[in-house]
């Protein structure tokens, strides 16, 4: 949270605007909500710790959309004034429309520091169902087609998708004419391997984004976007290109859903056969384990003996084991190369990604004990040279 920014609204006012910058993650995507441009009603007063109106950005359907609140700072009973860029979302709006889809609004709980959260999480619930609206026309005939068929699959419900139209007036880089549908996909990632980050991995999601550059819809660009902790745990993803033979968004998603899917699923299994490998290894070398990686399953390292000659060897597991087969790293603990000490790797020994893992361990166990001679006399001839 940015408290310089926090500490230039009034004190009123500062409860409600702390709870938007903590907690401030609402829409599909779930993005922070921005602060900007804060200023007073009473210009004769300083601004600095008087603010009680500014500009919110709002992440929603790819793009920022941005609204004008004006508070009264002196009347914090009084709700929120909102000004929306805009202009066809509530121009005119009657009082029963406000009491059904903006309770949090139309009951304004100054006692709440949450109230102001509440009445943008409704408001923008709101502003989706006014965009589709819009769509409903004459214009976007083509493009409402694609989005009523796709909500009515099972695996897409109405508030997983946004839908934007781009005008002059909502102050987004989409061009007019333009339509964006940002589409949150059903894919389970609760079986991806844990990821070792500093940072927040946050909430593990995926979202399509497809624009429709016009109403017609004869050029569709698709995009994914993936949360940082699922982006780091899948690699790369190829994903599919929009079929250009008159394909439908309702046959588009679940293609993607299921590649997102298929590769979760092949991700989860390398894990799996990570830890059976590691499960082998310290089953036959347990008592010379020197260090490993108890999380992610990719490296673990051993000192061995041969003829009162010690050595550690070094074993990492590719992200696509078993396919690919573990890298070997031999390394003297007695002799120095070029200031290190000496090391080498090692990839020729057997091994089949369709042995099971008893077998992969007992045949590169057999080959670092055989290949510990020739791996000793290089040590010693390179601390020589």
């Amino acid at each position: 949270m940015n408290e310089q920014t926090l500490r230039t609204f009034h004190p009123n006012v500062r409860p409600f605007i702390r709870e938007v910058m903590i907690n401030g993650r609402i829409g599909i995507g779930a993005g922070n909500l921005r602060i900007a441009d804060v200023q007073t009603g009473r210009p004769t007063i300083e601004t600095s710790e008087n603010g009680d109106r500014f500009k919110l950005s709002i992440p929603f359907a790819g793009q920022l959309i941005s609204w004008e609140i004006v508070f009264n700072s002196y009347r914090p009973s009084f709700p929120p004034d909102f000004c929306f860029h805009d202009e066809s979302f509530l121009s005119d709006p009657e009082v029963n429309i406000l009491e059904e889809n903006v309770p949090s609004l139309a009951k304004w709980d100054a006692e709440d520091p949450k109230s102001l959260l509440h009445v943008i999480s409704e408001l923008l619930a709101l502003y989706r169902k006014h965009q589709v609206s819009l769509l409903n026309g004459v214009d976007y005939s083509r493009i409402y087609f694609e989005y009523s068929s796709l909500v009515c699959q099972a695996q897409v419900l109405e508030e997983d998708v946004e839908v934007l139209i781009g005008t002059r007036n909502n102050k987004s880089r989409l061009l007019s004419g333009a339509v964006n549908f940002l589409i949150k996909l059903k894919v389970d990632f609760s079986s991806l391997p844990p990821i070792v980050s500093n940072e927040n991995p946050g909430e593990n999601a995926a979202m399509l984004l497809v624009t429709f550059h016009s109403p017609e819809g004869s050029r569709i660009t698709p995009q994914l976007h993936l949360a940082p902790s699922v982006e780091k745990a899948l690699g790369s993803f190829q994903l599919p290109p929009f079929p250009p033979d008159g394909s439908c968004l309702m046959d588009y998603v679940p293609v993607v859903v299921e590649q997102l899917q298929e590769k979760v699923s092949n991700i989860a299994n390398c894990f799996e056969k990570k830890k059976e490998y590691f499960a082998a290894l310290f089953y036959r070398l347990g008592k010379s384990v020197v260090e490993y990686d108890g999380v992610t399953f990719t490296r673990a390292t051993f000192i061995l003996e041969w003829r009162d000659f010690y050595f550690l060897v070094h074993f990492t597991l590719p992200a696509q084991f078993p396919l690919d087969r573990p890298m070997l790293l031999f390394q003297s603990v007695y002799h120095i190369a070029y200031g290190n000490p000496y090391q080498t790797w090692v990839d020729d020994y057997p091994y089949s990604p369709r042995w099971l893992p008893n077998e992969m361990v007992d045949r590169v166990y057999n080959y670092i004990l055989e290949h510990a001679e020739v791996f000793q006399k290089k040590s010693i001839q390179s601390s020589q040279g």
